[in-house]
């Protein structure tokens, strides 16, 4: 379907084959928008990949207790 089929249709007074030219027209342009925007959401999903930083190796100190503040078993 076409826009000039729309128009004669228009001008002959066919309302029936009007509408279904209207309705045909507008179908295909809300796919095509509608596929332009899925595109353009999938670009931005998978099409930049978003850097992960990796956790650094960081080594905590620990202090070993000495013998001085380890409890014997007759502080116990």
């Amino acid at each position: 379907m076409s826009i000039d089929e729309l128009i004669g249709n228009v001008k002959k007074g066919d309302v029936q084959s009007s509408n279904n030219s209207f309705n045909t027209l507008m179908a295909d342009k809300i796919n095509s928008a509608l596929d332009g925007k899925r595109q353009e959401i999938a670009q931005g999903m998978y099409g930049e990949e978003v850097p992960v930083e990796e956790p650094a190796d960081t080594e905590v100190a620990v202090e070993e207790p000495t013998a001085e503040e380890t409890p014997s078993s007759e502080d116990v």
